[in-house]
């Protein structure tokens, strides 16, 4: 009789057990297609695995949350090495050779993965003081070396296979047929396949104790994917004690030795680096920042090695491991967890009668409608993803659900089955409809203009200013706004009999979170604005809590009452800090934002060169437009004074003032020019710059012939395509106050800060009046 338990032998493994079993080298067939890992893909996987360690430090997580399944490999062994695998030099051959059946792509990946993390524990290491005099310090850094040295060991694992003979003795881990060789003592030259012979180098690397790795190819996707790794690794995780960013899911050293165990980290508590971490502040000094992200780094290969996992499937012939294959990836098309949420609600629905006609199927059709054009398996998830997380926020203001999908589908398991009646889960798939018509309607498409609530207004200044408010905060990458609008827009889907009310009050809406985002970031630092949009949807306006505060006034309320809180509640405590805040190197887009805000409804100050002042509503062209904000003749923050790094060495035309403190980053010291403008105007004296403004401001023929004689006067040659792509600009109003400082005047720091002084004056007076009125 067969017996079916005979068929293949399965396993579920962690990534380090995987790759643990020594004298295991695989061998990728010629028909698997060649390394396509996309970019998407490996931003997926590095998320994740930071996303695991940010699980760890959680206090609500769960051992279930705290893995991450990568999927089935499917391997086949191979019983006949002489024969089939070519080329072959048969003395430099693995013990055992499993054929990659499914998996090549996620064992390839791994293998440079480790490779990356491993070079960047090298380097933190060789940087750790030899002979420190500091007894905390010394005893942190031998405890660390030790540590790292044993990662380093498990890391090494997953790109190479130790034949313990030949030169080098280690060999790539995974070799592609027909153009990789595994040879006893070749030149790396035998591994042809991008894969393989940057792991061969590698390798060759660490068995010569050269100090210096292998370049990362500049023109491969296997070079792109490893700088990709590379950049996550130095700015996520090694540096994520430093970092302000509102997206950051990494936690910090800190954050890692008070919640995770250590026993589980390195085997044994390490009380020397507790204390060197407990004792660290903000700005580390050397060592102890190095420390910090040593730690960084052995937590993220923690996660990689011990809490990723696959499930092993090793068919016990080749037909029935294609059949495998066949039924685990049959459309080449991963599920979303929305997909595979989906038939639970069918289920239940039909249980209560028919689902094809019923109200959900009908709010689940605008879901799927939400779908229906994602291009790629890539695209579906990262818009699963952004969906799903403005869903869970706007829900009842918790923890948004992770970006795993076995996360993400238990959370909208577990909070369909919450709900008590057959009404009540209804209305939890219309929540879901609502979130998805607006994604649909306003943040998918280029032009919001085109959403039905800006279509069927009548108030064309309102919606103007609504859409160009709307765009700049998308721009921003401000996503927290989304929990608000989302809100307030099913406001405008639950009551389109009077849309022209909740119309004109959704408008107002995009004005007053403009206005309150405006003021937070151009005084204050991003940390905390998440919590502030939380505490909002938590006590106030999420779906839990129903429609009773979602008001416009009460909106107003709170974002008044949190700028008091903050103390900028103010113009004198705004400004106060603006002044110092407000820069292109802190808030690129606020500050452009600024810009137009400010050069709208505004002249030339003829009491104050150099400045602008505010007239009533006409006075000049219509900057808060979002065609004016998506312009070519705006696209680009010029420096009037050039940044540090673009003056000349032999450059004495500015003032020196305004490198001391890097105050030409102040918004004082910019303005909106073209993009083929900006090359040509950028990096010149003040006289040469003043010229091309000249030009961008000025239509009238008589005039230009003119002020090309005046650069001939002062030596400057100006070239007639420049001269015709500066005239061609439409929008110049904005630069006729800089224009006013003359050929002759002084472009300095006084100067600068007084157009800072000024438009932080105007800004205010604006966005508080959207925030108040």
């Amino acid at each position: 009789m067969f017996d079916i338990s005979t068929a293949f032998d399965s396993s579920s493994k962690s990534v380090s057990d995987f790759f643990q079993t020594p004298d295991v080298g695989f061998y990728i067939p010629l028909y698997q297609r060649e390394y396509s890992w996309s970019r998407e893909n490996i931003d997926q996987l590095m998320e994740d695995i930071c996303n695991g360690v940010d699980l760890l430090v959680d206090p609500d997580k769960t051992d279930y949350n705290a893995i991450r399944f990568l999927g089935t490999i499917i391997l086949l062994a191979e019983k006949d090495k002489k024969n089939n695998i070519y080329p072959l030099d048969d003395r430099g051959l693995p013990e055992t050779i499993y054929n990659v059946i499914d998996g090549q792509q996620r064992i390839s990946t791994l293998a440079l993965l480790a490779c990356q993390v491993y070079e960047r524990l090298c380097f933190h290491e060789s940087k750790l003081p030899k002979n420190p005099t500091d007894d905390g310090i010394r005893n942190a850094c031998d405890s660390l070396k030790e540590a790292v040295n044993r990662y380093k060991s498990m890391l090494q694992k997953l790109f190479s296979v130790d034949l313990k003979r030949g030169n080098p003795q280690q060999k790539p881990i995974i070799i592609r047929g027909q153009v990789d060789t595994w040879t006893f003592e070749g030149t790396d030259d035998s591994y042809q396949s991008d894969t393989s012979y940057y792991l061969a180098l590698f390798i060759r690397t660490i068995s010569e104790k050269n100090p210096k790795f292998p370049p990362i190819p500049k023109s491969s996707l296997v070079g792109a994917n490893l700088r990709k790794m590379s950049n996550c690794l130095k700015k996520v995780v090694e540096d994520s004690h430093k970092s302000e960013d509102e997206d950051q899911d990494f936690p910090s050293a800190s954050e890692i030795l008070e919640r995770v165990p250590q026993e589980d980290l390195w085997s044994y508590d390490r009380p020397e680096l507790v204390e060197v971490i407990k004792n660290g502040g903000d700005k580390m000094p050397f060592p102890e920042s190095r420390i910090w992200s040593i730690i960084q780094l052995l937590a993220f290969s923690y996660y990689l090695l011990k809490r990723c996992c696959f499930t092993i499937i090793l068919p016990n012939s080749e037909d029935w491991a294609f059949d495998m294959f066949q039924s685990l990836n049959a459309t080449g098309t991963p599920l979303t967890a929305l997909e595979t949420f989906k038939p639970l609600v069918v289920n239940s629905v039909n249980t209560n009668g028919g689902f094809k006609e019923s109200v959900s199927a009908h709010h689940f059709s605008k879901i799927d409608e939400l779908f229906s054009d994602s291009k790629s398996s890539s695209d579906k998830n990262k818009l699963t993803n952004d969906y799903l997380n403005l869903f869970g926020l706007t829900y009842d203001g918790g923890k948004e659900p992770s970006r795993q999908f076995s996360s993400q589908r238990g959370w909208l398991t577990k909070k369909y089955n919450e709900c008590q009646s057959q009404n009540d889960k209804q209305e939890f798939i219309h929540r879901m409809a609502d979130i998805a018509t607006y994604w649909n309607d306003l943040v998918k498409y280029k032009d919001p203009a085109e959403a039905p609530i800006f279509q069927e207004t009548q108030c064309q200044e309102q919606k103007k200013e609504a859409i160009f408010c709307f765009v700049y905060l998308q721009e921003a990458n401000h996503k927290m706004a989304n929990t608000v609008l989302s809100r307030f827009y099913s406001l405008y889907l639950k009551n389109k009999d009077d849309n022209h009310v909740v119309g004109l009050n959704f408008m107002n809406v995009c004005k007053v979170v403009a206005a309150f985002f405006t003021l937070w970031r151009s005084a204050l630092p991003n940390a905390g604005l998440d919590e502030i949009y939380r505490t909002l949807l938590r006590t106030k306006i999420s779906w839990q809590k129903g429609d009773s505060q979602l008001s416009l006034d009460s909106l107003k309320s709170y974002f008044q009452g949190i700028l008091e809180d903050k103390k900028i509640g103010t113009k004198a405590d705004w400004k106060q800090k603006a002044m110092s805040h407000l820069r292109y190197d802190n808030v690129k887009i606020v500050s452009k934002f600024a810009l137009m805000v400010t050069s709208h409804n505004t002249i030339p100050d003829p009491d104050e060169i150099g400045l602008m002042k505010s007239l009533e509503a006409g006075s000049s062209p219509d900057y808060l437009d979002t065609r004016k904000w998506k312009s070519p003749d705006l696209k680009t923050i010029e420096h009037i004074a050039p940044q540090k790094s673009d003056r000349l060495h032999d450059d004495d035309s500015w003032d020196e003032a305004l490198y001391n403190q890097d105050d030409y980053q102040q918004i004082g010291n910019l303005t909106l020019l073209p993009t083929n403008i900006n090359s040509s105007a950028a990096n010149k004296k003040w006289i040469q710059k003043w010229i091309y403004y000249c030009h961008l401001a000025e239509t009238n023929q008589q005039e230009i012939a003119k002020l090309q004689q005046k650069a001939q006067q002062y030596g400057i040659d100006l070239k007639d395509p420049t001269i015709t792509s500066l005239t061609k600009a439409s929008l110049a109003h904005h630069i006729k106050p800089i224009v006013q400082v003359g050929p002759t005047g002084t472009w300095d720091k006084a100067l600068v800060e007084r157009r800072t002084e000024r438009i932080c004056d105007i800004l205010w007076e604006r966005m508080n009046q959207w925030l108040t009125e």
